[in-house]
């Protein structure tokens, strides 16, 4: 008998990683969104292939704070290069990042709707000199920024 490779699930692997990075279990992220742990979890382990529809994959990008493009790229519904991120999107992406991260003490303070695009940026050069210079080259593979 054969052992079984399992391909790598991208999605769920981001899935994990997103839950991981604020800190929340499944449980946690059930109360929170509606979706039951169990269905989040076959999702991360790939055990459950069939993407969610884009009403729940909007409900967890709001949970976990992602950019909804990024999760619909990753959950396979369109490649990367068909919808190119706006440069707002970017920084967006990136600000949402930071304020999440436990080493940004401050980031729970801040509330993202009263910022400019501009303060953001400012933000994420001042996080990017002074932070990641621990962890710049992970962080930034995670996030898929060159």
């Amino acid at each position: 008998m054969t052992k079984k490779t399992e391909d790598k699930f991208p999605f769920g692997e981001f899935l994990k990683w997103i839950r991981e990075q604020k800190g929340v279990s499944l449980k946690d992220a059930e109360k929170a969104t509606g979706i039951p742990n169990a269905y989040l979890s076959q999702l991360e382990t790939g055990a459950r292939r069939k993407l969610p529809p884009p009403d729940r994959l909007r409900i967890i990008a709001n949970y976990y704070n992602v950019n909804m493009h990024q999760l619909l790229e990753k959950a396979g519904y369109y490649e990367s290069n068909e919808v190119p991120e706006t440069y707002e999107q970017q920084i967006e992406k990136f600000f949402l990042h930071i304020i999440n991260d436990p080493e940004f003490r401050t980031g729970s303070q801040i509330n993202p709707k009263d910022l400019t695009i501009e303060a953001k940026r400012f933000i994420i050069e001042i996080y990017t000199k002074h932070v990641l210079k621990k962890h710049g080259k992970k962080i930034k593979e995670q996030l898929g920024i060159k």
